[in-house]
C-alpha cells in the first residue's frame, strides 16, 4: 500500500476473495442436493451449508469492510496489520473443522472432535477481528453514527457466538445435555435472529451509512432518523432475544409482551431505516446513480419484502411454514445482494487506490469507473436478484427443483460478477480507457472517482 492508502488494509482483497469462493461453495451443495431443499434444513449437510453461508461469506464480508472503513472513519490505524490476515485464517481454517463435524454428525464420533475444535477456533479468528476493531473505535469518541451501528453490531456478534457455542456443545457433548437440550428446541431461531438481525443487519446498516453518501455525495449526517433507527433496533433484537431466552423463568404474561415489543420495534426500525435510504437516494448530489448503487434497490426490496413476509407469517401463524423464503430473502437477497453490489465499487476503489493513488498531481491517471464496465455487469445483477426471487416463491410454493434451479442462476451470476471484480482488481478496463485527472479519489464532477 501507498502513502494513499496507509490507514487500509492489505488484507481486504483476499478477505473478500475467500468470501466469494465460500458463497460459490455454499450454493453449489444446495445446487447439487446436498443440502437444502433437497434435504432438510436441519440434516448437517444443510448445516454446513448455511454456515458457509454465514460465516465463510457473510461474517468475513463484513469484516473485510470494516477493516477498511473503520480506519477511514475513525482517522485512526488498525492496531497491526497481521490482525486481520490472523482473522482470515481462524476463520477459513475453523469453518473447515466445522463442516467435517457437520458432515460426521451420526455417522462418525469425529463430529464431537471437530465440531467443538472448528467452532473454538472461528470464535477466537472473530473475536481477534472485533478486537482489531474496536482499537480505532475506542481511541475516537463519540463516534460517527456508521460506527456506532458496527459497535452494536459487534455486541450481538458476541451474543450469537454464546448461543452458537451452547447449541454445538448441546449437539456433540453428552454431559452438557440436561443443561443445554433445551435450546435444541428454539435456540437455533434465536441464534438466527442475533446473527441475521443483530450482527449482519445493524452492522450493513452501518456501513451503507457510509457507502451511499460516499458514492451518491449525499449527506452523511442521518440526524434523528439515523439515531432512531440504531436505537430502535438495537432495543426491539434485545427484547426478542430476551423473550425467548428467559421464558423459562419469567410470566408468561411479560414474555408475551416483550416478544411482541421487540418485534413491533424491529418492525419499526427496519421500516426508519428503509424510509432514510429513500431520503439518502433523492438527497444525493450527483444526478447519476452508479450500477452498484442502482442494483442495491434489489436488496433494500427483498429487506422490505422480508418484513413484510416475517408480519404476514406472524400473523397468520405461519412462521416455521414461511421460514424458508424468509432466510433466503435475508441471507441471499438483502445481505448477500447489498453485499455483491458494493462489492463491485469497493473493489475498484481499493484497486484505484493502490494502483494510482500515489500518481495525483503527477500525471493522468484512469478514473475509479473505468476499472469496471456498467454496460457489461447490469445484466448479472439483474440475473441474480431474479433468481433470489424465483427462489423465494419456490421457497413458498414448494417445488424443491424450482429453489435449485433458481440458485443455479444465482450462483451463475456471482461467477460472473466475481470475474468482473478480478478485473477491476487487475484494472484491465482502465488499460483500454483514455486517463483522467481527478483531483482527489472522492472528489465530484466527471474528473473525481466517478
Amino acid at each position: 500500500m501507498n502513502a494513499t492508502s496507509d490507514r487500509l488494509s492489505r488484507w481486504t482483497s483476499a478477505i473478500f476473495a475467500c468470501a466469494l469462493v465460500n458463497l460459490g461453495l455454499g450454493l453449489l451443495l444446495s445446487v447439487l442436493g446436498f443440502g437444502w431443499p433437497a434435504v432438510p434444513a436441519t440434516a448437517p449437510v444443510s448445516l454446513a451449508m448455511v454456515h458457509l453461508l454465514t460465516i465463510g461469506w457473510l461474517a468475513l464480508l463484513m469484516f473485510g469492510a470494516l477493516f477498511q472503513f473503520v480506519p477511514v472513519i475513525t482517522s485512526r490505524k488498525l492496531p497491526s496489520q497481521a490482525l486481520p490476515l490472523v482473522t482470515l485464517i481462524g476463520v477459513e481454517c475453523g469453518l473447515a473443522l466445522m463442516i467435517g463435524g457437520f458432515c460426521a454428525l451420526g455417522r462418525s464420533t469425529w463430529a464431537g472432535l471437530l465440531l467443538p475444535i472448528g467452532g473454538v477456533l472461528v470464535i477466537v479468528a472473530l473475536l481477534v477481528g472485533s478486537a482489531t476493531l474496536l482499537v480505532p473505535l475506542a481511541a475516537k469518541w463519540p463516534v460517527p453514527l456508521s460506527a456506532r451501528f458496527v459497535l452494536a453490531g459487534l455486541g450481538f456478534l458476541l451474543l450469537t457466538i454464546l448461543l452458537g457455542l451452547s447449541l454445538a456443545l448441546a449437539l456433540t457433548v453428552s454431559a452438557t445435555d440436561p443443561a443445554l437440550t433445551p435450546l435444541l428446541a428454539d435456540g437455533v431461531g434465536y441464534h438466527a435472529l442475533a446473527g441475521f438481525g443483530g450482527w449482519f443487519t445493524l452492522t450493513a446498516i452501518g456501513v451503507s451509512y457510509e457507502l451511499l453518501p460516499m458514492f451518491m455525495l449525499a449527506p452523511h449526517e442521518r440526524g434523528a432518523l439515523g439515531a432512531s433507527v440504531l436505537w430502535v433496533g438495537v432495543g426491539g433484537f434485545l427484547a426478542a432475544l430476551a423473550a425467548g431466552l428467559a421464558a423459562a423463568a419469567w410470566p408468561a404474561a411479560w414474555i408475551a409482551t416483550l416478544e411482541q415489543g421487540g418485534r413491533l420495534a424491529i418492525v419499526l426500525a427496519l421500516g426508519l431505516y428503509l424510509a432514510d435510504v429513500v431520503r439518502l437516494y433523492r438527497g444525493r448530489r450527483r444526478r447519476q446513480i452508479e450500477l452498484h448503487n442502482r442494483a442495491a434497490i434489489g436488496a433494500f426490496v427483498a429487506l422490505g419484502l422480508a418484513v413484510l413476509l416475517a408480519i404476514g407469517a406472524v400473523a397468520t401463524n405461519r412462521l416455521a411454514a414461511l421460514a424458508p423464503s424468509l432466510v433466503l430473502l435475508v441471507l441471499l437477497g438483502w445481505l448477500s445482494g447489498l453485499g455483491l453490489t458494493q462489492l463491485y465499487k469497493v473493489v475498484a476503489f481499493l484497486s484505484w487506490l493502490s494502483r494510482y493513488g500515489g500518481q495525483l498531481g503527477r500525471g493522468p491517471v484512469p478514473r475509479v469507473q473505468d476499472l469496471v464496465n456498467e454496460p457489461r455487469s447490469i445484466g448479472f445483477f439483474v440475473l441474480y436478484f431474479a433468481a433470489i426471487a424465483v427462489a423465494t416463491i419456490g421457497a413458498v410454493l414448494g417445488p424443491d427443483n424450482m429453489i435449485r434451479a433458481a440458485l443455479a442462476f444465482a450462483l451463475l451470476a456471482v461467477l460472473l460478477l466475481a470475474r468482473e471484480y478480478a478485473r477491476a482488481w487487475r484494472a484491465i478496463y482502465a488499460r483500454a480507457a483514455p486517463p483522467a485527472i481527478p483531483r482527489s479519489p472522492i472528489a465530484p464532477g466527471p474528473e473525481g472517482i466517478r
